[in-house]
């Protein structure tokens, strides 16, 4: 999963480099930059309040920007380029994280640096954006949308449960629990390999017609002499991101 992430940050990376098109990233003039003009000023506050207190007293740092449009830019790699720029998180620890709309394509993404990744996972991503922030859109409320998905990355990401939206928690906790029924179940089955292979079991049922001819005993020792790997506040111009890195984490949606 690590090795997959990596691969995909550096593609992303390769893609930035050599976009034919060039929008521009905004500078980062606060955790709520509104450049579609989106958001309801006493929300933005109520957010910059927030995500000011997040940072002071967990050290991670969330970013909110909206803008017009992507311009033909792909939304991932817009959001990867712009988490680059603004580096959200701190150095040793990667605790950053973006919300970033296009309000002309009706896209929405979240992006999340490499040590949020174990809380704030694609899949819990994924869920905020389906079940608390485009619920809102779709009726116009685009500041209320916004505002209760930074509230549910924030709950998330500092273990706050009571700011997390129930949907997202039982839906998170059930695909948890069929990973996990996953997980054991290909533990048994390993297992069961081990023991079958030292009994012969494995051999009688899988290869007990290739065992009469030298082609098994060829397949036999190619397969067993590979190795597995089951591995499975301060606000305005002085504010700025603290040197973490983005790996490409995250999840999009389209309301």
């Amino acid at each position: 999963m690590v090795l997959a992430k990596k691969i995909s940050a550096l593609i992303l990376s390769l893609t930035i480099s050599t976009s034919l098109y060039a929008l521009s990233v905004p500078p980062l003039r606060a955790h709520v930059n509104d450049n579609a003009n989106v958001i309801i000023s006493t929300d933005e506050q109520q957010l910059e309040n927030y995500l000011t207190n997040l940072e002071e007293t967990t050290g991670i740092q969330i970013a909110v920007l909206t803008i017009p449009g992507l311009e033909g830019e792909d939304l991932a790699v817009y959001a990867l380029k712009v988490c680059e720029s603004w580096k959200l998180g701190q150095k040793d620890k990667d605790n950053g994280a973006l919300l970033l709309v296009s309000m002309s394509e009706r896209q929405v993404r979240i992006e999340t640096g490499y040590g949020l990744e174990d809380k704030l996972t694609d899949a819990k991503c994924g869920l905020i954006i389906r079940n608390v922030i485009i619920p809102e859109f779709k009726n116009g409320n685009y500041s209320k949308g916004i505002v209760k998905g930074i509230q549910n990355m924030g709950g998330i990401a500092s273990n706050n449960a009571e700011l997390v939206n129930k949907s997202v928690q039982q839906d998170a906790d059930m695909n948890s629990s069929i990973v996990e029924l996953f997980g054991i179940i290909i533990w048994i089955l390993f297992v069961f390999l081990i023991i079958s292979s030292k009994t012969g079991l494995w051999r009688y049922i899988f290869f007990r017609e290739a065992m009469r001819g030298p082609r098994y005993r060829n397949n036999y020792r190619t397969f067993h002499s590979g190795s597995t790997n089951f591995g499975g506040f301060s606000s305005g111009t002085h504010f700025s991101g603290g040197g973490g890195h983005f790996g490409g984490g995250g999840a999009s949606g389209h309301w």
